[in-house]
């Protein structure tokens, strides 16, 4: 099996993928930790998993847009 640079449309394909997966993950994770929240009244590690993602996720997407400038 031979690697090979993706072309266009398999970068777009990938993209959309990544964001619906984030998009999953997001949400998926910020249901439990309300629902952790509500019923034992403590935020648990699902929220700070939720916010390091979500920071690296907006940070990197800084970097990249100030390096492309």
């Amino acid at each position: 099996m031979k690697l090979r640079k993706a072309d266009e449309m398999e970068q777009l394909q990938n993209d959309k993928s990544a964001k619906n997966t984030y998009l999953f993950f997001s949400i998926a994770l910020l249901i439990w930790s309300l629902i952790n929240f509500f019923t034992t009244g403590k935020t648990g590690w699902e929220f700070t998993i939720l916010l390091i993602g979500n920071a690296i996720f907006w940070g990197s997407k800084m970097f990249y847009r100030r390096k492309m400038r």
